[in-house]
């Protein structure tokens, strides 16, 4: 877990993701990726070569104006504390998300990523600025983008905020749903709601990864949850591999 509280030790409140874009990017630095940033900011990196490719997809900030004192892990749970002991906020919405990542890139041979600035509301602006001052054209060549945004350890949503449709219930592979103990849900507005609404045509959904009380002082995540999101989204990328004709 010392690459998880790496991440939450870096603060990275919206607007201000410069140090932990250095850190992904560090993270993969000995993958053999073609890596692109856009006029915004948002981050696209693709490891191998495939006529299509599955996608994930994460964003980069978060709410908490400054990072934990220290991580404390406790069982199977992770938090942070202040120096006066209080528990404070530490960013695994959506941390939680560039962890399993991190991983996916270095554990499957063909991937593309979405690593987006500025999801989180800020003040008075609205959330999913990265997303929605992105080019579409980034995702001409996915079979479908998933989402690791969302709370809890069960749950992939299938319509966004608003009712935005993001995929049939059909499209999560139901074999991986049921040996990952997942099931289909309507949840809130994340980075693939936004790209739905502006006409991506391609499945999309938002997948729990493990993480409790967001935007709280009192967050935290399960790592068993964590751990098993992780293997539910490798599954699904490989389930991918295995059946589609990617070359």
């Amino acid at each position: 877990m010392e690459l998880l509280k790496a991440l939450y030790n870096i603060n990275c409140k919206s607007g201000r993701e410069g140090e932990i874009k250095a850190f992904f990017l560090q993270q993969v630095a000995d993958l053999h990726l073609k890596i692109e940033e856009d006029e915004f900011g948002n981050l696209f990196l693709t490891k191998g070569v495939a006529r299509k490719y599955p996608c994930v997809t994460a964003h980069l900030d978060e709410v908490h104006e400054t990072s934990p004192f220290r991580i404390v892990e406790e069982a199977s749970g992770i938090f942070g504390e202040d120096e006066l002991g209080n528990m404070t906020g530490i960013g695994a919405d959506d941390k939680n998300g560039l962890w399993i990542i991190i991983k996916l890139m270095h554990d499957v041979p063909v991937l593309k990523v979405a690593l987006f600035v500025e999801e989180e509301k800020k003040g008075d602006l609205a959330g999913c600025r990265g997303s929605k001052a992105c080019s579409l054209k980034q995702f001409e060549n996915v079979l479908y983008v998933l989402a690791v945004d969302r709370k809890g350890c069960s749950e992939v949503v299938i319509n966004g905020k608003g009712y935005v449709k993001l995929c049939d219930a059909s499209f999560p592979p139901a074999h991986l749903l049921q040996q990952y103990e997942y099931e289909c849900v309507d949840g809130g507005k994340t980075d693939v709601v936004e790209l739905k609404m502006r006409g991506l045509s391609v499945p999309c959904c938002n997948i729990s990864c493990g993480y409790y009380n967001a935007h709280k002082s009192d967050e935290y995540t399960n790592i068993l949850h964590l751990r098993k999101a992780y293997a539910f989204v490798r599954a699904w990328v490989e389930y991918t591999l295995e059946t589609e004709k990617l070359g």
